[in-house]
């Protein structure tokens, strides 16, 4: 059975289809909305974000916070670095860390963009209903935590050889 391809997400997929269905439609709308504000693109934006909100500022966790894996997110705070959006610092405590600083012109971008979104997490939200949105959060979570096993104790059939 597959939905009309007027639909988003095709129901009729397994589970991890389905959320990276959303996934990419969520990206997609958060990429047309950045790209109407500046030269950020959506990972440029997370680590920005992630900074002026005061959740992490040193390499290691704003690149777990983010979501971004290792060498995408060497190349984006590169980039970052160049377009003079922040400024790296050696890590006193931790000589493998850097300490990101947002520089002002990171500060008046996320001024500008971080309203926008922040409504667009109003608009999202206000699609469920408080029980839907209570459910969703604690969905994610169990799921995340159920995403870490990897040892199903199934035997993998042995490969013909040649």
């Amino acid at each position: 059975m597959t939905n009309s391809r007027d639909n988003a997400i095709d129901l009729g997929l397994l589970l991890p289809f389905q959320i990276s269905q959303l996934n990419s439609a969520l990206n997609a709308q958060a990429k047309v909305i950045i790209t109407r504000y500046g030269d950020l693109n959506l990972a440029q934006w997370r680590i920005v974000r992630v900074i002026a909100l005061g959740i992490e500022n040193t390499t290691t966790p704003v690149r777990k916070a983010t979501g971004i894996d290792k060498s995408q997110f060497s190349k984006m705070l590169s980039t970052l670095e160049k377009k003079g959006y922040v400024v790296l610092h050696p890590n006193e405590e931790d000589k493998r860390q850097h300490v990101i600083e947002l520089t002002e012109k990171a500060r008046i971008a996320h001024e500008r963009l971080g309203p926008v979104l922040d409504e667009r997490q109003r608009h999202l939200v206000a699609a469920l209903t408080e029980e839907e949105l209570a459910v969703i959060y604690k969905a994610i979570k169990v799921m995340a935590d159920a995403a870490q096993k990897t040892d199903f104790n199934i035997p993998i059939s042995e490969m013909e050889e040649e």
